[in-house]
């Protein structure tokens, strides 16, 4: 090899080690470049986190501690504002989890204890004990609650109520069914306030006239509450079997704002009376069920507790 190719084989790997050299120093430099640690104050812990990821920076919550600030704001931070750092530094922070002492809400009113509960919660609060009474409001609605609405109370701490059970049921004097027609049955017990639940024919009739009552489920001469469920045995024949048949009942609830509110259809027909469907709807919702009827069938709608429709069923 002559000379002058040795020198400029020298000349070419000293400019290739320059050159890797640069681009480590410049490697390092960018992954490792100071920052200006920002002030993280008051930010909530989502928005600092964010905040420190975009200058490579990392956060870790050290503490969470009550204190006057919002829920999740940040307290304190691990290093002072303006201060440089190297990127790739995790930052800690002491976040709040709001006052120790809350100011209890009012669930005076709400119709359902589901809806109190959801309130209690939202706060910073408990469901206590419950506890039910018959009242003049709907059933499910909360009438007293105690710490009372506006008093303090510790975070977590369990809000009691006492819940309304619906008024209080009116009591017959269950009458003696057995011997008379089944059209004689239905129509006193409908004036007694009972609910014929099911008619049944039964083997053991004897010489009891066809479609007669024969046995009752309920005891001749006691007393019972109004809207108690009745089953009764009839004697074979007569016209105490109506065929059956399949009706679609569709309800529709109001979109008037209000949260959700108790959805109860009742189906009267020639078996009697009986609730087909009761439960929480919210506003707007569109309710479909298929009810099986005897004979000439009504469904009665409530809505909240009201009656806002009785329907034919055909």
């Amino acid at each position: 090899m002559s000379e002058a190719k040795f020198w400029l084989r020298v000349a070419a790997l000293a400019a290739l080690s320059g050159f890797l050299a640069f681009a480590l120093v410049l490697r390092v430099s960018v992954k490792g470049g100071s920052v200006k640690m920002p002030d993280l104050k008051g930010m909530t812990q989502q928005a600092a986190a964010v905040k420190l990821h975009n200058l490579g920076l990392d956060m870790q919550v050290r503490e969470e501690r009550y204190s006057d600030a919002p829920y999740g704001a940040v307290l304190e931070q691990s290093l002072e504002p303006d201060a440089v750092l190297k990127r790739g530094r995790t930052i800690a922070v002491v976040v709040s989890i709001g006052n120790k002492v809350l100011a209890v809400p009012s669930v005076v009113g709400v119709p359902s204890s589901r809806q109190a509960r959801l309130l209690l919660e939202q706060n910073g609060l408990a469901l206590g004990r419950t506890a039910t009474i018959y009242a003049a409001d709907p059933a499910d609605t909360v009438l007293a609650q105690s710490p009372e609405p506006g008093s303090q109370a510790m975070r977590g701490e369990g809000v009691s109520l006492l819940i309304s059970g619906g008024p209080a049921p009116v009591q017959r004097l269950m009458p003696d069914l057995r011997g008379r027609s089944l059209d004689d049955a239905r129509t006193l017990v409908t004036r007694v306030g009972l609910v014929l639940r099911r008619v049944s024919e039964t083997a053991q009739a004897g010489d009891a006239v066809p479609g007669s009552v024969v046995d009752q489920s309920l005891t001749p001469s006691t007393r019972v509450d109004a809207g108690t469920e009745l089953y009764l045995s009839v004697a074979p024949g007569g016209s105490a079997q109506v065929p059956a048949r399949l009706a679609t009942l569709e309800v529709s609830l109001p979109e008037d704002g209000v949260q959700e509110r108790r959805l109860k259809v009742q189906v009267k027909d020639s078996l009697g009376q009986r609730v087909v469907y009761n439960r929480m709807e919210q506003p707007g919702a569109n309710v479909s069920m298929d009810v099986k009827v005897h004979g000439p069938a009504s469904a009665e709608i409530s809505i909240g507790g009201e009656v806002v429709e009785t329907r034919v069923i055909p």
